[in-house]
């Protein structure tokens, strides 16, 4: 290659900068104190060119108060302990639990007037195709996109799959409660539609006392009907022993605090129309709720957290109409209905509450009456890019539209 002017060309720019790495070594000799005697004063180009700031702290006021410390000097701080159940804990025994728990005795199938209206009920030939367009709508074909919470294999903890992106399983539960509630105001009509209402996100909250412990039920209903009328009691007389827990307490993987409040909350003041309360729906989840010990939930405390949840709607009721000794036997019983479902399995059933005195020297007793768990489908989801469901089991619509037909 022949040399030309171009390749015998300096970069000026990288000459410069290897002047400059000689020329800032040298230290100027004579000019410092020539500019002293003239008052000028030499500063360190670092001064000037990155000058230190001193910064003023300044104070602001927390628009949200601090957490206090759960101490003798909180507030709300009690001597005696508190067992507390709230929407994510479970009973470790399940049902045989909550019965010694809150007194209640334990029949294995819905009341009779509810079995009737479920064998009586005459659906129109459309609304099967319904329910099925509505499990599919809540379940596949919504639009949501969300990431999923992580799949975790019990063979390899450490291993970790894909996150997924979809519709959340808040999501799912909630358009299908609100559908298949709307295929029930559908078939009722307006005589009784008009007598009901539904309300979302719904706290309740009670404190009882138990022998010589402390209760209190803080739970949540994702859907709460109230009717213009109470439910009717149940009839019939029923008694049977309650299950021995020994040597477990009744309390048994219910958290303590001596931190807590007492007051008693229902949602719908006395002196407004519909506020009795007639079926409550709990969503459960099995991401959010679970043991204390990590292990999965089952039947029985699942069977356990319907009854529970149905307790503390009728308690609080209870506690808002009538207080004093009235409370050890009620002067009416309070009747109400309970479903929960993950989105795939629906669990039912009645809870009457007779007594709010959990003592064990009470005879009083309330009841609990459930069937087992009923799957309103075996699998759905894509198959081969295409939405599929399978094991569609019509019968779950009709007892949820028998239970909206209660009165």
């Amino acid at each position: 290659m022949r040399f030309t002017n171009k390749l015998y060309a300096q970069h000026l720019g990288w000459m410069f900068k290897k002047k400059w790495e000689v020329q800032r070594k040298r230290v100027p000799t004579g000019a410092e104190s020539e500019l002293a005697n003239h008052g000028i004063k030499v500063k360190d180009i670092m001064e000037v060119a990155n000058p230190k700031t001193q910064r003023q702290r300044v104070e602001f006021e927390c628009l949200v108060p601090s957490k206090q410390a759960e101490s003798e000097s909180h507030p709300n701080w009690h001597q005696q302990l508190c067992h507390l159940y709230g929407n994510g804990n479970v009973l470790l025994e399940g049902i045989s639990q909550a019965q010694v728990l809150i007194k209640t005795v334990e029949i294995k199938e819905l009341p009779k007037n509810v079995r009737d209206a479920i064998e009586k009920s005459q659906l129109p030939s459309y609304i099967d195709r319904s329910v099925y367009n509505a499990t599919m709508s809540s379940h596949v074909l919504d639009a949501e996109q969300m990431k999923l919470p992580k799949v975790k294999i019990p063979e390899r903890p450490a291993f970790r799959l894909p996150r997924d992106y979809g519709i959340s399983h808040q999501r799912k539960n909630r358009l299908l409660i609100n559908r298949l509630l709307a295929e029930c105001e559908k078939l009722a009509g307006h005589s009784l539609t008009s007598r009901r209402r539904l309300l979302d996100l719904v706290n309740f909250k009670v404190t009882l006392p138990k022998d010589n412990l402390l209760l209190q039920f803080d739970v949540t209903a994702e859907k709460f009907i109230t009717a213009a009328r109470p439910i009717e009691p149940i009839k019939g007389k029923y008694d049977d022993d309650l299950p021995d827990l020994y040597p477990m307490k009744c309390t048994i993987s219910m958290p303590k605090k001596h931190v807590y409040t007492t007051e008693t909350f229902y949602p719908l003041s006395n002196r407004i129309s519909c506020t009795h309360p007639h079926t409550v729906v709990t969503h459960f989840d099995k991401d959010f709720v679970g043991n204390v010990y990590e292990t999965g939930v089952t039947t029985t405390q699942f069977h356990s957290r319907t009854l529970l949840k149905a307790f503390a709607v009728a308690a609080t009721r209870a506690k808002q109409l009538y207080s004093g000794s009235a409370l050890e036997k009620l002067p009416k019983p309070i009747v109400v209905q309970s479903i929960q479902t993950d989105g795939r399995v629906f669990h039912f059933g009645v809870f009457q509450l007779n007594t709010l005195s959990l003592e064990e020297k009470n005879v009083e007793k309330n009841y609990w009456f459930h069937e087992s768990n009923m799957d309103l489908f075996t699998e759905c989801g894509y198959r081969m890019g295409r939405p599929y469901l399978e094991g569609f089991n019509k019968d779950v619509f009709r007892v949820i539209n028998a239970f909206y037909h209660t009165a």
